[in-house]
């Protein structure tokens, strides 16, 4: 049987120190216990470790030749104790984040400036993905979480925690009259130049699901793959884009404002996507709380 940790503790120290009297005092327990902690370690490997006389102890050639394996062993265990130690309070770690690509551009930056301000020492595996792409990604074992416009239900192998909620939005240019539209019907949109994600894109089922059932189609100018392709281009006045309110960021598109349509309204989530046969490390609870709590401000 392999020494406890505290066996080695008390064998370096004697050894160290020359003395039980030093080790037990060092150690806050008794020169008993110190020297039931020797014995032990003899007993169990048959071997002399100290020759005791009445005024010394000195330690024999097999104690010598153990000493810097148990101080390794113990340097080791010293080093595994402090990394836990930093795990557990976030002054180290690793996260693996899968974000769709809307998310990350619109939404992540401000939470990830907010978590690196308050834990620059965890470091962030961040994957950018096709929102088709998340749940692979997480269940893979390859993201630790992942955060998009997830539609799961029923799925019990996951968890799924929508974070926010924001309806589909006509994103225009602000023009001294666009910007003052509290809301915005879809007939009132209707013979605008539209600009929308193509068609197999869960965002354009949504919509063309919803106006199927008023007996309406969406005709658009333009249909893209991207949301950022699709600000870009109604930044340069190609037409509205029809995307989530909470998909546009404002600080790469100034120029940009997002009303909300009604007549239908429909909505998108961003909802947190984690392994429901795993718990989140502490760093990815602590990225998850900040998340969350920026997130319910929008």
């Amino acid at each position: 049987m392999s020494p406890s940790l505290r066996q080695l503790e008390a064998l370096v120290l004697v050894y160290r120190l020359g003395s039980i009297t030093k080790a037990a005092a060092e150690l806050r327990v008794t020169q008993s216990a110190i020297s039931l902690l020797i014995r032990q370690i003899e007993e169990n490997f048959q071997l002399k470790l100290f020759e005791r006389t009445t005024r010394a102890l000195h330690p024999t050639a097999a104690c010598r030749e153990a000493i810097p394996a148990a101080e390794r062993i113990l340097a080791g265990a010293q080093g595994l104790s402090r990394r836990m130690r930093d795990l557990a309070e976030i002054k180290a770690g690793r996260i693996a984040i899968a974000v769709s690509a809307g998310v990350a551009s619109a939404l992540l930056p401000r939470v990830f400036a907010n978590f690196r301000s308050r834990h620059p020492e965890v470091s962030i595996d961040l994957f950018d993905v096709a929102p088709d792409e998340l749940l692979g990604f997480v269940m893979a074992g390859r993201a630790e979480f992942g955060l998009g416009s997830i539609e799961e239900e029923g799925a019990t192998e996951v968890r799924i925690e929508a974070l926010m909620q924001s309806p589909l939005s006509a994103i225009g240019i602000r023009d001294g009259s666009f910007e003052k539209r509290r809301r915005l019907t879809w007939d009132a949109i209707m013979s605008s130049d539209l600009i929308a994600m193509r068609r197999g894109t869960r965002i354009r089922s949504q919509i063309d699901d919803a106006l199927a059932q008023t007996g309406r189609e969406l005709k658009p100018a333009l249909e893209v793959s991207l949301i950022t392709t699709a600000l870009a281009l109604t930044a340069e006045g190609l037409g509205i884009s029809i995307l989530p309110g909470h998909m546009l960021p404002k600080a790469q598109f100034p120029t940009l404002v997002a009303v909300p349509l009604s007549q239908p309204t429909i909505h998108r989530h961003v909802s947190l996507l984690s392994r429901a046969d795993f718990g989140l490390s502490p760093a990815a609870q602590r990225f998850v709380e900040i998340t969350r709590r920026m997130l319910s401000r929008e």
